[in-house]
């Protein structure tokens, strides 16, 4: 790598490194929830934790930096806490749709 690049690269990694920190607010905000978590997009957090997985595979196999690729880890395992614990919180709630009322055979029929 070119010498003037190297520090784009160390920048990159750090930076990648401190962004792992900041899942910790929003992982403290799902386990506070007490609806579900119903604001969290899981199909969002999927992608990132799969955008995060390739970029942790090309920086250590590609590009050959293990701390990049450590810090593309440290971003998966914040996203995949998240999505866990978001299925948590859902699980044994009720539906929105169960929870406005009756069901379908329990309309009025005329």
């Amino acid at each position: 790598m070119n010498v003037d690049l190297i520090w784009l690269a160390w920048a990159f990694t750090a930076t990648n490194a401190v962004r792992a920190l900041f899942y910790v607010p929003q992982i403290v905000a799902v386990a506070r929830s007490a609806d579900g978590a119903r604001d969290i997009a899981l199909s969002t957090w999927i992608m990132w934790t799969f955008n995060n997985a390739l970029g942790a595979a090309y920086a250590g196999i590609v590009v050959g930096d293990v701390a990049m690729a450590l810090s593309f880890g440290a971003s998966v395992a914040g996203c995949a806490v998240t999505i866990v614990l978001t299925l948590f919180k859902r699980r044994g709630l009720p539906r929105v749709g169960a929870a406005r009322g009756a069901s379908p055979s329990r309309r009025c029929s005329t």
